[in-house]
């Protein structure tokens, strides 16, 4: 793994919410979800309703967009990539926890819930490496210069295997 994927996984890692973007008809449709990230295994996926529109969007079209967004770092993620629905009740167990319980219930292997598992194929990361304040003078020495702003990091990456 190059040392931007490796700074790719281990942003994500830090990610508690992610906007997850699927093809609803016509229109793109997000919606936010909590998700887990396994750096070791290089997976996105998210638990949710087995009912839920995402599940049947996915079935009419696999492409997935999402966008996760740390607002007091300024670090930005998006991937694009495949989504496809998973029902073994052993990786759900695994991956059943608080956010779970608050929708879901107690028990995993009663609720009626999915894992939508994510085949990242790119992604593009803004990665600041600067405090707020810094940020905003950063900001306003590029609002009066022709420089644009210095925010850091951004490397776009081919995941596709």
């Amino acid at each position: 793994m190059t040392d931007k994927t490796q700074r790719f996984w281990d942003i994500l890692e830090s990610m508690r919410v992610c906007m997850v973007t699927t093809q609803d008809g016509e229109v793109m449709r997000s919606r936010p979800m909590a998700p887990y990230i396994s750096k070791l295994d290089r997976t996105i996926q998210f638990v949710t309703d087995s009912e839920s529109a995402k599940i049947y969007e996915l079935r009419q079209d696999q492409d997935i967009a999402l966008s996760f967004v740390d607002a007091d770092s300024m670090v930005f993620v998006s991937v694009s990539g495949k989504g496809r629905v998973n029902r073994d009740r052993a990786r759900i167990r695994e991956m059943w926890g608080p956010y779970c319980q608050v929708f879901f219930g107690d028990d995993p292997d009663s609720a009626d819930v999915a894992i939508i598992e994510v085949n990242a194929t790119q992604a593009e990361y803004w990665d600041n490496d600067k405090g707020k304040l810094s940020t905003a003078i950063e900001m306003t020495r590029a609002y009066f210069s022709d420089d644009g702003p210095n925010l850091g990091e951004n490397e776009k990456l081919n995941l596709a295997g």
